[in-house]
């Protein structure tokens, strides 16, 4: 029972149906997350790569680098996973993400560039379904990574002196090791400690 103010409402038993409509609910509270997440990250892009005006910056989802002729950026950061399949939730150190930038002289009318990038993701341990999950950023880690990426391209193409990376992240004492087995990035061989 639940006691609240007005009422008490009894909590109807957990049946397969009310199971699968948990599920449901939870795969639409992740779907929402990943859309505001979406915006963390576009809003992030534009408030920084705006700067590089009158040159026009695109962010775009890549699964592998665009061309070798790119350039290319390796962060971390603090995420947190979740198992759409079974549930279990997870938070990593090691949550990855690879840019690769390039700055098309030929833009018309203008310079254009382009910032690609992947985000990779860890299987679950608990069910070892083989599938990876997707990351979820805390948009502290978004603005860190983002910050440091459009330094690197303001270094490459504008002129900045290099400066230092920003590598702290959001407090944490992980309960596990790393599991390589598990890691996307690892896979890839893209989860070292260097940048």
């Amino acid at each position: 029972m639940v006691h609240t103010p007005a009422a008490t409402v009894p909590i109807p038993p957990t049946t397969e149906d009310s199971h699968e409509a948990m599920q449901a609910s939870g795969r639409c509270i992740h779907e929402e997350h990943v859309r505001s997440m979406e915006a963390v990250w576009h809003g992030e892009f534009s408030k920084l790569f705006s700067q590089f005006y009158p040159h026009l910056w695109y962010l775009i989802p890549s699964p592998a680098a665009p061309s070798p002729r790119w350039y290319r950026f390796r962060d971390s950061a603090k995420v947190r996973f979740s198992c759409q399949q079974c549930g279990n939730g997870w938070t990593s150190m090691k949550g990855r993400v690879i840019f690769w930038y390039y700055l098309n002289p030929q833009g018309v009318p203008v310079p254009e560039g382009y910032l690609h990038f992947k985000l990779y993701g860890q299987q679950c341990k608990r069910c070892k379904n083989g599938r990876f999950e997707m990351a979820m950023w805390y948009p502290e880690e978004v603005v860190k990574v983002l910050g440091n990426v459009y330094n690197r391209v303001g270094q490459t193409y504008y002129g900045f002196y290099q400066p230092p990376l920003r590598q702290d992240r959001r407090p944490g004492k992980p309960r596990t090791q790393h599991n390589a087995e598990l890691c996307q990035a690892c896979k890839d061989g893209e989860c070292t400690n260097a940048h």
